[in-house]
């Protein structure tokens, strides 16, 4: 065996988790490192975090629970996430999962946006600076209500697609994907935004290993380049953001270069126009940041980040801290790369052409266009036979940001003639009071697995598509009827495969 092969070969064999240990134990006191010990051989349960745009059960996952017989406990510092510590079946094998009423996310992944304060700002402009796969970015819209702008960038091309399909299926309407380095948006978009979140790309040392974040080992030299970029991101946060706007720094590790190394230097390099503000009215047990590293002493306010310890709330480990903007500052402004919507083809429709869709919307499905527009900011654009929802203030304040997604799709449009998208239908369906079409529990099955329904006279308007309900009340999609059978339009990605009877 070569000497390359033999290095590889004895570096599989080790354990990454037993070497981060060995890194950790000289951070830890005694006490803390047995109790961390004892945490790690517990069981891991996943968790859920419930989607308020969709799910407007006041007890939903009282509902869950009693249908799908889970035995569930409340995450202390997220009000909608919950762990699943017992339960018959996969919880990603249920319809309420296929259709974004609930996102699967760690548990500790749920503290840095609960972390942000949004109950004094009627329509916050978000930046996700990292932003794929995009959960916390759904967990963005949820706090800010759907309402506002909330930008998801990620510098990764690749990762787009999965983040645009998880925005997709959560019916979020007031976001726009964006693909650039986050390090540009300082320069670009200096105290521009209300808040920043930056969960930082890191070396994922939180000792507990998931389906996002799998252990390896990585060296000091990765570290240190890890926690250098990090600064720039962070840097980059702090000059976009305006005075009086938060940023919350997050990474998925426990290694103190990354955490508590970032935080001093910013605080360094930006002295009185930041502090980290404490944490303590949101979480409930004291998780300080480290006060020292080896031989370097932090600055005080480092203190008041939070270092989730396994043992801290039984998550992996993680670590979190939010930065308020105390005043202005000078940043040197670099033009940024435009291309108006008009030059991609897209156009905004005319009070004619909305006219006659919202007499279709009210004489098939009973609701007005206008009061959707109204209510909820946004403008119908069109792209060849293409309609989407935008949000206004997108248009208002980022007309020429070159963007790969934006807004919400409401449906393609022939011959004048709108047929709804499935993303719309679970998102706002609930308003329709006619052409809706219920299927009973033994059909639902078929439909989950994307077959279409022998029917013979569904009712309605049977000319045009119909919203499908089950008979539990869940909106569960579109379906044209033609020659006595109900065609099922279920997008490839909602559908539930292989024997999950149990979830009807």
């Amino acid at each position: 065996m070569s000497r390359r092969k033999k290095q590889k070969a004895q570096t599989n064999q080790v354990n990454p988790q037993a070497e981060m240990m060995q890194h950790f134990e000289s951070i830890l006191d005694a006490e803390d490192f047995d109790r961390l010990q004892e945490e790690l051989k517990k069981p891991y349960h996943p968790a859920i975090r419930i989607n308020p745009l969709k799910s407007k059960d006041m007890d939903f996952i009282g509902t869950l629970r009693k249908r799908y017989q889970w035995e569930t406990v409340d995450i202390p510092y997220c009000p909608n996430g919950f762990w699943i510590t017992d339960s018959s079946q996969s919880i990603s094998k249920t319809i309420e999962h296929s259709l974004g009423q609930y996102y699967i996310q760690d548990a500790a992944s749920m503290l840095p946006v609960e972390l942000f304060d949004f109950e004094h700002i009627k329509e916050p402009i978000v930046l996700d600076m990292t932003a794929s796969p995009g959960g916390k970015t759904t967990h963005l819209v949820s706090r800010s209500q759907d309402r506002g702008l909330v930008i998801a960038n990620d510098s990764s091309r690749s990762r787009l697609t999965a983040l645009r399909i998880v925005l997709q299926n959560w019916g979020a309407s007031h976001t726009a994907i964006s693909n650039f380095p986050g390090e540009h948006f300082g320069g670009w978009f200096p105290e521009i935004f209300d808040a920043i979140l930056l969960d930082a790309p890191c070396s994922m040392q939180g000792l507990r290993a998931t389906d996002a974040h799998p252990l390896r080992l990585i060296t000091q030299k990765e570290i240190n380049s890890l926690a250098r970029r990090q600064s720039r991101l962070l840097t980059s946060a702090i000059q976009a953001l305006k005075p009086g706007g938060q940023v919350v720094y997050s990474t998925c590790t426990l290694t103190p270069e990354e955490n508590e190394g970032v935080l001093d230097q910013v605080l360094s390099t930006f002295s009185d126009t930041i502090q980290i503000d404490p944490l303590d009215q949101i979480i409930s047990i004291p998780v300080p940041g480290l006060s020292s590293y080896q031989e370097k002493t932090f600055h005080p306010q480092v203190k008041h980040a939070a270092r989730l310890w396994p043992f801290s709330f039984g998550t992996a480990g993680f670590f979190a801290a939010r930065l308020t903007k105390l005043t202005s500052i000078k940043t040197k402004i670099k033009p940024a790369p435009g291309r108006p919507l008009a030059q991609a083809g897209w156009f905004i429709l005319d009070e004619e052409n909305l006219k006659t869709i919202d007499k279709q919307l009210k004489g098939i499905y009973g609701f007005s266009l206008f009061n959707l527009l109204e209510e909820h900011d946004l403008e119908v654009w069109r792209f060849n036979n293409s309609l989407h929802l935008f949000p206004r203030l997108f248009i208002r304040r980022f007309p020429d940001l070159p963007v790969q997604s934006l807004g919400l799709l409401f449906g393609e449009i022939t011959e004048s003639r709108l047929t709804l998208a499935h993303d719309f239908a679970t998102r706002f369906g609930n308003m329709a009071t006619r052409n809706i079409f219920s299927i009973d529990s033994e059909q639902l099955p078929k439909w989950m697995h994307g077959e279409d329904l022998v029917i013979k006279n569904p009712g309605g308007n049977s000319e045009s598509l119909y919203i499908i309900k089950d008979n539990l009340g869940r909106i569960i999609g579109t379906g044209k009827y033609s020659l006595e059978r109900m065609r099922n339009l279920l997008p490839k990605r909602v559908l539930i495969s292989g024997d999950v009877s149990s979830a009807y």
